[in-house]
């Protein structure tokens, strides 16, 4: 009997390198695509890939209509904290405004009285009570070009994403490298980790050996300098891929 495809949901919002979509809702690529063929392949399927709002995810997998979304973490979806495996990658996000009037983030304080764009659907549970509050104006864009987009034209004081995006934003516009400054501090660096759907045909407890497999083997240590030198990324995200 043939196994079922391991069917793997990617936030549509997410960008090179982590995915490359060609055309209307068509994954061609990225490093979250590797991934999953990666554990389709140990589990002797093959993947099939969709793309969901971040506003969906949770719905998505929990509900059954997908097997597992990876670069996610339990701060970010709550109600799902025994359906996770360890921790496969992370994510380290910086704040990044114009090299004009650059913003020199040392803390959360730095950003008051400030308009910060995000990803539409994200969740940023230290600045969640500063956004409710008004001491942050939170601006939703649903793609990382257009958070670049808006802050290029004055119309957002900074933006805060992951710095494999903004890495992989500048290699694919290398001319407007010089219009922004980045964040020397992080503002948050998360494990991110993969939700498994209770409702899979695939046991969690497969897929939580083959993610520690991931974290730890061959695979991503081999990909750890490859994805230095193609992405950019700084020296604390290599050195937590090394861990």
């Amino acid at each position: 009997v043939r196994p079922p495809p391991l069917r793997m949901a990617h936030t549509e919002a997410m960008a090179y390198p982590l995915l490359t979509v060609s055309g209307p809702n068509k994954l061609s690529g990225g490093f979250l695509k590797d991934l999953g063929d990666l554990i389709a392949a140990e589990l002797g399927t093959t993947a099939q890939h969709q793309l969901v709002s971040r506003r969906r995810m949770q719905a998505t997998v929990m509900g059954g209509d997908a097997d597992i979304a990876c670069y996610f973490s339990p701060l970010w979806l709550p109600g799902t904290s025994d359906n996770w495996t360890v921790a496969v990658v992370p994510q380290v996000e910086r704040v990044v405004s114009l090299s004009s009037a650059p913003l020199n983030y040392e803390s959360d304080q730095d950003l008051q009285g400030r308009r910060i764009a995000v990803l539409l659907g994200y969740q940023f549970p230290q600045l969640q009570a500063a956004f409710e509050t008004g001491l942050v104006t939170r601006l939703d864009e649903s793609q990382v070009d257009l958070l670049f987009r808006r802050l290029r034209l004055g119309m957002a004081d900074a933006l805060i994403t992951s710095e494999v995006e903004i890495a992989g934003y500048f290699k694919r516009y290398p001319q407007e490298r010089e219009r922004f400054h980045i964040s020397s501090r992080s503002f948050s660096i998360t494990d991110t980790q993969c939700l498994v759907s209770p409702a899979s045909a695939w046991r969690l407890a497969a897929v939580k050996a083959l993610a520690h497999w991931l974290s730890h083997g061959l695979p991503l240590l081999l990909a750890t300098p490859l994805l230095g030198l193609m992405y950019g990324m700084h020296s604390d995200s290599l050195g937590l891929l090394m861990l």
